[in-house]
């Protein structure tokens, strides 16, 4: 289990609309995953291939088993954009032994939300880093995949992280020193 080094603080979790723009990577993974469902309330796990999804997605997925109808969660699929993100593999691990208690309700919270609608649903997310203090935000498109009649059994969950990094910042830090240096020129 992770230590308290690495937790990750959630600041703001705001249901979206699942209306991307046309031809958009979220909104190709929806279509995507509607085309899975052959016309039935959502796809098997059988029927949902990964490989398809678009190029900059993949890497910036998830797929969680249900346990117990939400009791826990266990990821079977931890992208390697998320690896990135957050420093650790998650595979195979249960949501509940994460990146800390702000992540795992916040993560608990949007996936509860599609197991009881059984249907697509999206956040946006703004979430800050525990050394650097970063905030990164992201997009996640949360699709339910049914392998039992009536019972959400898994959740892929598609991201689309905004590039907020530590270079972002420090190139910003650099703007900023270069803004000051202008300001005092001027004063000269």
């Amino acid at each position: 289990m992770p230590g308290p080094d690495v937790e990750y603080t959630v600041l703001n979790v705001e249901e979206i609309s699942c209306d991307f723009p046309k031809g958009s990577p979220l909104a190709v993974t929806l279509a995507l995953w509607e085309k899975w469902a052959d016309g039935k309330p959502a796809p098997t796990w059988k029927n949902v291939a990964l490989y398809e999804l678009p190029a900059v997605v993949l890497p910036q997925c998830l797929v969680v088993d249900v346990i117990d109808g939400g009791d826990d969660f266990r990821y079977r699929f931890w992208g390697t954009e998320y690896t990135g993100h957050y420093g650790i593999d998650e595979t195979g691990l249960l949501l509940s032994e994460t990146l800390g208690p702000s992540f795992i309700d916040a993560t608990r919270s949007q996936l509860l939300t599609v197991i009881s609608r059984q249907a697509p649903c999206a956040f946006d997310l703004a979430i800050r880093a525990p050394r650097s203090g970063v905030v990164q935000t992201k997009v996640n498109l949360r699709l339910p995949i049914i392998d039992i009649p009536g019972e959400v059994t898994k959740v892929l969950t598609a991201s689309l992280f905004n590039e907020t990094t530590i270079d972002h910042k420090a190139r910003l830090q650099d703007a900023f020193h270069e803004d000051t240096k202008r300001i005092k020129w001027r004063q000269n």
